[in-house]
């Protein structure tokens, strides 16, 4: 028998309290129904309503937990079927690795449930079979606990498996399902469910059996019917509406992104009339989730569960090859140390590295961006791994094939992917995850640390360097993956390291409306967008893209190698290490130098244009003729490789300046030849302003006032947050801007929504000004529109806020020039930079007082 632990425990002796808590509200509710008078007419909804009763219970008990430590616990939040009926349901926080799928298992033995029918709910393809490997198998834990709690009468289903009433009547009937096949928005999944079918003639009356018909229509008003007064259609989505199964969702935060999303899935389970809903969540959804169990890091850092600290890795001044040399001679430390483990107490490891490369595809490997038979021929040429000891696991191809890694006859030691092991593989024996994909996605890093963090047997080995995990990255900030990690570690819900992690610590986070002015709802609010001719378009417009409208202006077999620059000091390679554990701020990074080859690469500096230069081969040119002007200046290859960081610099700047030159160029071009236009001339391409948004806001934030405690007066959308604003000169601007009585409205620009209002320049970056502000003249029928940036002193003459600067200028003349025909008047612009407060008025001098 599987020994739980110590939180494990507490989590499942929670669930037994609410368990006992439901059965005696139902109890109350039931009494109360039976005593409520028929002359009273219909009986309140709350009478009815147990499990709200059960959740105050144990809240006024103290048995739930605390909302971000401020002693209040979740709102409660109430779910119905399609028949108006209560649903109980309840959430395990679980981090990953502190085994949710084990606590589901328990928690079903806990209800003693020896028939009936349970729905196993989960996220995607991946999770699916492992999960399905984990209950199909009499041998493993999990299913041993569905076993005890039937007394050995388990039957294991899947969506087309075929069952019989006598299954359920006899059996506990366990279905296994992914989320697609529940939500009706994901259509043909869920229509395969939603058919009419001949699988479950013993569950439904027959077809000529009126009265049989009516009778199940009145236990259960809310089944399908195969037509308006036709019989009830035998399909299996009725077949749990009418069995009124315990529905598991395992890894329910994958299913809630978009609040859409959330809401849509809630439904979708809903529907299926449950009799009780167990949620395992690493992160819960606070406006779905009815938080029961809240286990942290620091419980599963305490039980041994998970290896800690993370060490973090990264490798400046040095190509992809030397970061996975200098992991592979950590592998080969930690497999000393696990071969010492052996000899001395028995207990096998075999540590393994997960590769995380660019490409995996078949045609993909292009020789510019890092591809898994790179790292192959790589390990297996040039480092003499063994061929066997390295695997790749992608969409297209699977060479782990299911193969235990935790077999001492396993010689897996390299496993290659990009995607493929983001979620629902995890193996105790992966402790190094290897990062040579450029683009470093936090979401990647996230979920694949996730991947390496396990303990083997749950239990430290007393090795110091057995007992942590590694992260080693190529080219990175240290600092800047060390933050990565330590949001990863609290997405995957293992919460519990400090103030600093955004939206923890000082409460939970919960999805808040902001909606427009009473005044402004309603209205049709329109800005210009930067817009450029395209036939193919309502009114011929469509928003300026860089990559389809300028980048194919660009002359790039004109654009040379630059031809001065200055020698810098020696790029040393170097290795960057910190630690990031649960409960405590990092290490500070230390540094030492890596001894590497110094052979000279075209390839290298080319690779470093690829996000500047789209032509792979333009890119090579320049790189060679750029190598080659270094070369003349009777500089040593070996020379040169020592600066090639400083040189890569020198050399992007330079393309990037000339790429930005001719696009400047052609986007002047177009704006006076009238192919872009800065209008509101297309109404399909037109910004316009949604009625609310729904924004992330942790408890503990404050609204925005003006001074003394004011309320704001002319500010679009209402509340506004102090964290919406960076500095105090934003705030002092936004405060300053209130007071202008002639202005109609202003509004703060989130740029972190990715929804708010933009403006496009000749780079690639979209611009997302600070402010926004409109008055309009109704006597004169005149409108003006303002658009500033707020910049500190310090940033002034800057290559970013120059940019801007003259982007505000051109858009400012461009909206001046007439490019706006608004039938009620005239309409201007003024497109400002602003530093000071003492800039202020002439940023708004031709706002009337």
């Amino acid at each position: 028998m599987m020994e739980l632990k110590q939180y494990q425990e507490r989590a499942l002796g929670a669930f037994e309290k609410w368990l006992a808590a439901l059965e005696a509200a139902l109890g109350q509710s039931e009494a109360a129904a039976a005593a409520w008078p028929v002359a009273a007419g219909a009986m309140p909804p709350e009478v009815l309503d147990f499990p709200r009763k059960a959740w105050q219970s144990l809240a006024d008990a103290g048995e739930l937990p605390q909302r971000g430590g401020d002693s209040q616990t979740w709102v409660y939040i109430p779910r119905t079927d399609d028949a108006e009926r209560p649903i109980p349901h309840a959430c395990f926080k679980v981090p990953t690795g502190g085994g949710k799928t084990l606590l589901a298992a328990a928690a079903l033995e806990r209800m003693h449930r020896s028939t009936g029918l349970v729905l196993w709910i989960v996220p995607t393809r991946a999770i699916y079979q492992q999960t399905k490997v984990a209950l199909w198998s009499r041998e493993h834990p999990y299913r041993q606990m569905l076993e005890r709690a039937s007394a050995g009468g388990v039957k294991m289903l899947e969506k087309e498996t075929s069952f019989t009433a006598s299954d359920l009547a006899n059996y506990l009937c366990v279905m296994l399902l992914m989320l697609p096949a529940t939500n009706r928005e994901k259509g043909k999944e869920f229509l395969r469910m939603f058919r009419d079918s001949g699988r479950y003639p013993t569950l439904f009356p027959d077809g000529d059996d009126v009265l049989s018909d009516q009778r199940l229509l009145n236990e259960h008003p809310d089944l399908e019917r195969t037509s308006s007064g036709g019989p009830v259609k035998h399909s299996l989505f009725n077949v749990f509406k009418i069995q009124r199964p315990v529905v598991v969702l395992d890894e329910a935060h994958k299913a809630y992104g978009k609040p859409d999303a959330a809401s849509e899935f809630v439904r979708s389970v809903n529907r299926f009339d449950p009799q009780l809903v167990i949620e395992l969540s690493a992160t819960p959804h606070p406006l779905v989730s009815n938080l029961l169990v809240d286990v942290s890091g620091i419980d599963l850092k305490d039980e041994e569960m998970i290896k800690l600290p993370v060490q973090v890795v990264s490798h400046t001044g040095s190509d992809w090859k030397h970061t996975l040399q200098e992991a592979a001679e950590e592998l080969d430390r930690l497999d000393a140390e696990a071969q010492s483990l052996q000899a001395g107490e028995g207990r096998y490891v075999r540590p393994i590295a997960v590769v995380r490369v660019e490409r995996t595809g078949k045609e993909q490997r292009d020789g510019e961006r890092v591809h898994a038979e790179d790292v192959r021929e790589h390990l297996t040429v040039s480092m003499g791994v063994p061929p066997d000891a390295v695997r790749v696991k992608s969409s297209e191809k699977d060479e782990l094939g299911g193969q235990d890694l935790l077999s001492p006859e396993s010689p897996v030691r390299w496993i290659i992917t990009k995607a493929a092991l983001m979620e629902g593989w995890d193996c105790a024996f992966a402790y190094l995850l290897v990062m040579l994909d450029n683009t470093k996605t936090e979401r990647a890093l996230t979920q694949l640390t996730g991947r390496v963090m396990r303990m083997p047997d749950a239990r430290r080995t007393g090795r110091q360097v057995l007992d942590q995990c590694y992260v080693y990255c190529w080219n990175a900030s240290v600092g800047a993956v060390v933050q990565q990690v330590k949001n990863g570690l609290e997405h995957e819900g293992l919460t519990g390291l400090g103030d600093e992690v955004w939206g923890r610590g000082a409460g939970a986070v919960a999805m808040r409306k902001v909606e427009r002015r009473e005044q402004f709802r309603g209205v049709d609010i329109f800005l210009p967008c930067v817009l450029h001719e395209d036939e193919s378009a309502e009114d011929g417009l469509t928003e300026l893209d860089y990559d389809r409208h300028l980048l194919p202006e660009v002359p790039w077999g004109g654009i040379a190698a630059p031809e001065e620059w200055q020698w810098a000091a020696a790029d040393a390679p170097k290795r960057e290490t910190a630690e990031v554990d649960v409960g405590g701020a990092p290490s500070p990074p230390t540094s030492e130098e890596i001894a590497v080859d110094k052979t000279l690469s075209v390839e290298w500096f080319a690779r470093r244009l690829a996000d500047v230069v789209p032509n792979p081969w333009q890119a090579a040119r320049i790189a060679q003729e750029f190598i080659g002007n270094l070369r003349s200046a009777d500089q040593s290859d070996e020379a040169i490789y020592d600066r090639r960081t400083h040189f890569a610099f020198v050399l992007r700047s330079h393309v990037q300046r000339e790429c930005d030159s001719a696009a400047q160029s052609a986007f002047r071009e177009k704006l006076s030849k009238g192919a872009l236009r800065f209008s509101l001339k297309a109404s399909g391409a037109n910004y316009s302003f949604k009625e609310f948004y729904e924004v992330p806001v942790n408890e503990s934030d404050r609204t925005f006032q003006k001074e003394y405690g004011a309320q704001l007066a002319l500010n679009l959308f209402e509340p506004v947050f102090e964290r919406e604003f960076d500095s105090e000169l934003e705030r002092a601007f936004a405060r300053y801007l209130d007071e202008k009585k002639a202005l109609q409205w202003w509004h703060r620009v989130a740029a972190r929504q990715r929804n708010d209002y933009y403006l496009r320049g000749w780079r690639r970056d979209r611009i997302y000004p600070d402010f926004i502000a409109f008055t309009a003249d109704k006597e004169y029928g005149s409108e003006h529109l303002f658009v500033f940036e707020t910049k500190g002193e310090h940033l002034k003459g800057n290559d970013d806020t120059e940019y801007k600067r003259q982007v505000l200028e051109i858009l400012e003349r461009a909206f001046d020039g007439g490019f706006m025909e608004l039938q009620d008047g005239p309409a201007k612009g003024t497109f400002r930079l602003v530093f000071n407060e003492d800039e202020f008025g002439a940023a708004l001098a031709s706002l009337q007082a």
